[in-house]
């Protein structure tokens, strides 16, 4: 079990001709032993070159990077004992499931064969792949050529291990299976990792903590709830959830609401000065259709998705529509009028300049 720590690491590129490139700007993260860490965010922020930087692939241009306590930036990285499972899989074709397995073991150590073929058949039983030892990689599907990278990073018993994008090239069927298989494992093994991904769905239901990032910084840092259900700012908001949640500009008012247009008012979960400019943020599954009371909005479209449907709304005056998570009896038809309601409990409020909230 081990504690991986950054100390404002810092990653800036420099060519000739051309301005400095600065994709990692000053990080600061502490992951507890058996930690499992989301990196969230969209391509370009950062994240893989933060995984980079921890596996030794990339020089650190500044800041600093501690296993269990010991700072491993001028080590190199086949000295540091970190696992890493690339999206790419970057398996050996000519080698056989079991070759790949025992690959790292045998050039790293040299290699007692017993001790070799014990550690790769025990790894094998824990990700499901005993069937599959003496099968090449061309003659694997998706799911399992996963698991064979995931293995190889295992194998080794990692201080620390890394991930990048590890379910991305999987069907919809494979990555549900893989997602509940990598938990188990990492669970089971208790290794402290980092999960480099996009998929915001991914890191909610791995991660014991997520860290969205933008441009090479942190946005916000928190368990799956908090960055749910309080984001930090309009960024983290529209980035985590789906459908993604409705964002509606206006200027605040004395009684704790906001006016979107002449005739449409939503209330505030806080009280905000009178004509500062905000950003309303409603999730679709907050609002609701039910009852006489609420807002008045004609129906755009209704996309009927059998456990659940998504509706979208004109509220009158307001550019942006609103989209509302429905019930799978609920039935609408194109134009009809209907009123939407929104709970202010369940509401957040953005700084229109900032876009902090101001929750």
């Amino acid at each position: 079990m081990t504690e991986l720590e950054l100390r404002d690491l810092r990653k800036t590129y420099r060519s000739r001709g051309r301005p400095p490139v600065t994709a990692v700007r000053g990080l600061d993260l502490t992951l507890g032993s058996g930690e499992l860490l989301g990196l969230l965010g969209p391509s370009g922020c950062g994240k893989s070159t933060t995984l980079r930087m921890i596996a030794g692939l990339e020089t650190v241009t500044d800041g600093d990077i501690l296993v269990a306590g010991r700072s491993v930036t001028a080590i190199p990285a086949q000295a540091r004992n970190i696992g890493v499972a690339f999206e790419n899989y970057a398996l050996y074709p000519p080698l056989t499931v079991a070759e790949n397995l025992a690959f790292g073991l045998r050039a790293r150590r040299g290699g007692d064969r017993g001790e070799v073929a014990r550690k790769v058949a025990d790894m094998a039983a824990r990700v499901d792949l005993t069937p599959l030892l003496d099968a090449h990689p061309a003659t694997l599907s998706s799911g399992q050529k996963q698991r064979v990278c995931l293995a190889r990073a295992l194998i080794r018993e990692p201080d620390v291990l890394l991930l990048d994008e590890p379910l991305s090239h999987l069907d919809a069927a494979q990555r549900d299976t893989t997602r509940r298989e990598l938990k188990r494992i990492q669970r089971d093994l208790g290794h402290t990792t980092i999960l480099v991904t996009h998929d915001q769905e991914e890191a909610l239901s791995l991660a014991d903590r997520i860290a969205v990032m933008r441009d090479g910084v942190i946005q916000q840092l928190g368990t799956p709830y908090e960055i749910y259900d309080s984001p930090a700012n309009v960024f983290v908001a529209d980035f985590v959830g789906e459908p993604a949640i409705n964002l509606l500009p206006g200027i605040a008012e004395e009684d704790a609401h906001a006016r979107l247009s002449g005739s449409v008012r939503v209330a505030l979960p806080v009280p905000v000065p009178p004509g500062r400019e905000v950003v309303v943020g409603i999730r679709p599954e907050d609002l609701s259709l039910a009852g006489a009371e609420g807002l008045p909005a004609r129906v755009v479209a209704h996309e009927p998705l059998l456990e659940a449907g998504i509706a979208t709304l004109a509220l009158p005056g307001v550019e942006h529509p609103l989209v509302v998570l429905t019930g799978p009896e609920v039935r609408l038809a194109h134009d009809e009028s209907v009123r939407v309601t929104a709970d202010a409990r369940l509401t957040h409020v953005f700084d229109a300049e900032t876009g902090d909230s101001l929750r």
